[in-house]
């Protein structure tokens, strides 16, 4: 029990030296996006916010880029917010928030508003971050909704796939996800290369926040139960190798790249009351893929429109 105490108030001394060295600079404004401005403190909040909601560890070795990649996070941040002005309309309920909460908390919302109290933390400001992401998701819905179109004869091919399994039992995996987009190989394999140093460096739950360029990175990159029929066949053939809190190989799908954790498992036989919750889960995992797709385009396209100014 005392080793114990000593090795958190050990760690506890380093984390406060680490981050009161690193800003120990007055309030300033770091980078102008358009009419938008961040500042150090913002800064600051969003690293030591990041670090310790994901439980995870920054060293003096990858603090640096971790700033960059959290300041370049706080600028497409900025880009979204710039870009929401001009839909007035798009707006969010309390009882929205409220639910996003609840999923990033894990249902003890009380613990989680506690973490921000007992570290200081600009509970206000993280608040209006969620915000904007909820509304740029429903923006992102606004504009492309009527391209997303999902092939139901793909989905039924699916489940009739699933039907006629002898045994009629399948695997569901709790899966999150960590995806960016890239344009050219040598940009993949050095992203790649980053996010497993990341990974390794910081955990998959840190890396989701500072890399992931899909929707689910607002609730921590999780996409709930997918059963194994509801995956592709690559996809499929990397989870199934993976034991619980295991990361996959980075999968390439279309521009993307894709690294999945396993949280759980379990087998379920299939009655005929979940073939419409897997139909459902199917149609959902679809869907996010292509709204992912257009929300990493237009975000890309309003980021190379955007006069940007880092200070």
């Amino acid at each position: 029990m005392i080793k114990s105490r000593l090795k958190i108030t050990v760690f506890l001394s380093f984390y406060f030296f680490l981050f009161s060295n690193l800003f120990s600079v007055e309030n300033k404004i770091i980078a102008k996006v358009n009419n938008e401005i961040i500042t150090s403190y913002e800064l600051k909040n969003k690293i030591k916010t990041t670090l310790i909601l994901s439980n995870e560890i920054i060293n003096k070795d990858n603090i640096n880029q971790t700033k960059k990649l959290i300041l370049e996070s706080l600028i497409d941040l900025k880009v979204k917010k710039d870009e929401l002005k001009k839909y007035e309309m798009i707006k969010v309920e309390n009882s929205e928030i409220n639910n996003s909460l609840e999923s990033l908390s894990k249902g003890d919302l009380i613990k989680f508003k506690n973490k921000f109290q007992d570290n200081k933390l600009d509970y206000n400001l993280y608040i209006e971050e969620l915000e904007t992401e909820l509304r740029w998701r429903k923006l992102i819905f606004f504009i492309y909704n009527k391209k997303v179109n999902i092939d139901e004869t793909e989905i039924n091919l699916e489940l009739k796939n699933i039907l006629n399994k002898k045994n009629n039992e399948n695997v569901e995996y709790k899966l999150s996800e960590l995806v960016v987009s890239f344009e050219t190989e040598d940009i993949k394999n050095k992203k790649i290369t980053e996010i497993e140093k990341s990974i390794n460096e910081i955990g998959f739950e840190n890396s989701i926040q500072k890399f992931s360029e899909s929707i689910s990175k607002n609730d921590s990159g999780n996409l709930g139960w997918i059963n194994s029929q509801g995956l592709s066949k690559d996809v499929y053939e990397s989870v199934k190798k993976l034991k619980i809190n295991e990361i996959t190989r980075p999968i390439i799908s279309a521009n993307n790249i894709i690294f999945l954790k396993l949280s759980d498992i379990k087998k379920i036989k299939l009655e005929k009351k979940n073939i419409e919750i897997i139909k459902k889960n199917i149609l959902n995992v679809r869907k996010n893929q292509m709204y992912s797709l257009y929300s990493n385009s237009h975000l890309s396209k309003l980021r190379n429109e955007a006069t940007i100014e880092y200070n």
